[in-house]
């Protein structure tokens, strides 16, 4: 009697250890999805950035909302993880040594450092980006005339990062030849500087 109730309570730990594990596995896969998702749609708006917008305004928007996919994607990922490591520290299912425990606890917590800071730039890139397009629309933009201190331009990509006298602004096609030294009239978005148009001085 006692060694078939042993069997029996066996038979039911097995069970739920086992719906345990397919519910993990749907967790992970969903992870896996909703990042594919988030990463394929931030390529496709970059995609969209390089060869559809028709002026630095579009690009902008392209460019914002790609990178905020691709922020959303790399915080997908960082909760993928720290799903994981929550798994194998509180409930470690396939029984892995106290000192692996330990190293998964600690990546866990990196990642949830990591992902605090990267949904605080998402939060202020999305912030900003609706505020300059709120007034885009409203034909509210910053007109100055600024002298360039320094001008880099990235091997890899198109953007162009300009300092100036005032304040750091962003050219995001490289449609215009801004040189160090010189005074340029900057028509741009204020709160992402973003420029829109250049004027020779």
């Amino acid at each position: 009697m006692n060694g078939s109730r042993k069997k029996a309570q066996h038979l039911q730990a097995r069970i739920k250890r086992d719906v345990a594990n397919r519910n993990r596995i749907r967790i992970i896969y969903g992870f896996l999805i909703v990042m594919g998702i988030f990463v394929l749609l931030g390529v496709s708006f970059a995609f969209l950035r390089t060869f559809y917008a028709t002026d630095l305004y579009q690009t902008f928007i392209y460019d914002w909302i790609g990178t905020a996919f691709l922020f959303l994607g790399g915080l997908t990922l960082l909760l993928f993880i720290i799903y994981f490591s929550l798994v194998i520290t509180l409930k470690n299912p396939q029984k892995i040594s106290r000192n692996k425990v330990f190293v998964w606890g600690g990546t866990g917590i990196i990642c949830l450092i990591s992902g605090v800071f990267i949904f605080q730039e998402l939060s202020s890139l999305t912030i900003n980006s609706v505020r300059d397009m709120k007034d885009y629309s409203n034909g509210v933009m910053k007109r100055d005339d600024l002298k360039v201190v320094d001008v880099y331009t990235g091997s890899s990509s198109k953007i162009t990062l300009i300092n100036t006298e005032e304040q750091e602004l962003y050219l995001l096609e490289r449609v215009f030849n801004i040189e160090e030294g010189k005074t340029y009239s900057f028509t741009y978005l204020e709160r992402t500087g973003n420029i829109l148009n250049v004027e020779m001085k």
